[in-house]
């Protein structure tokens, strides 16, 4: 039988609004925050509150209509993976399905994720979490009409490094001639997932096809200039310059620390 954990803590909020919404988390063009997509805060809930604790800013991805905070990370001292907490609105896409050799935990602060297991969709309530097990496809979503927000203790910093790079770039690239964030290019993408290759495999396409694939084209795409994940997208000062921060009670400076 496999090993997972999925548990329920007492006390958790349900994720209902308790305080004044702050309106955040827009992309900003030329140092001012645009329409959309928006984050909208409640600074009492559960999310909020490891966000007003994490010492590194909030980032986004402007395509899929999502943002999170690096809560921790294993240079830290403090932990062994990366700790994550991300919110998904209700446009959000699901995430191709995968899979790694290492296990990923799930935890919901806020609303309810569903985590597709296996192909078999599992609700998390505030204060539930799921494991999934090394080599399990996976994937998750958003099923409600209201944002979710979640605690993911990811595989890797890698992985982390890959997210922050793609929604960088989208960023970088900014808006199409109608309004829409377009995201990475097909070369940019094709090089982000050849890195991420040997610890996030996408089941959408034989592993055997996959492995051919990031030997042959992502070589070519890196001769045209395609640099892949960049280290450079964890610096706190870029994400100040291209995503609005929320004032809450623990306001942090350029470099990403909290200022107490």
């Amino acid at each position: 039988m496999e090993s997972e954990t999925q548990s329920h803590e007492e006390g958790q909020s349900t994720g209902d609004k308790t305080g004044e919404t702050i309106r955040s988390g827009r992309p900003l063009v030329n140092g001012s925050p645009i329409d959309e997509p928006t984050l909208e805060l409640d600074p009492e809930s559960p999310a909020s509150i490891l966000l007003q604790q994490s010492p590194r800013p909030l980032v986004s991805d402007p395509v899929s209509r999502t943002w999170a905070t690096l809560l921790e990370r294993p240079d830290s001292g403090n932990t062994d993976r990366p700790v994550l907490v991300q919110w998904v609105s209700p446009d959000s896409p699901e995430p191709p399905a995968h899979y790694h050799p290492k296990t990923e935990t799930f935890k919901t602060l806020e609303g309810q994720l569903t985590v597709v297991r296996d192909g078999e969709p599992i609700q998390l309530d505030p204060g539930e979490s799921l494991t999934v097990e090394p080599g399990h496809e996976h994937t998750f979503r958003n099923d409600t009409n209201e944002i979710v927000a979640f605690k993911a203790e990811l595989p890797s910093i890698r992985m982390v490094k890959g997210l922050y790079t793609a929604w960088g770039l989208a960023h970088k690239r900014g808006r199409d001639e109608g309004g829409n964030f377009p995201g990475p290019g097909p070369v940019e993408s094709l090089v982000i997932a050849a890195d991420l290759y040997d610890e996030t495999v996408m089941t959408m396409v034989p592993q055997s096809v996959q492995r051919v694939l990031w030997a042959t084209a992502g070589r070519i795409a890196r001769l045209s200039g395609a640099t892949g994940i960049t280290d450079g997208y964890l610096d706190a000062s870029f994400w100040n310059r291209h995503v609005e921060q929320p004032e809450l009670e623990s306001p942090k400076d350029v470099t990403g620390e909290s200022t107490n």
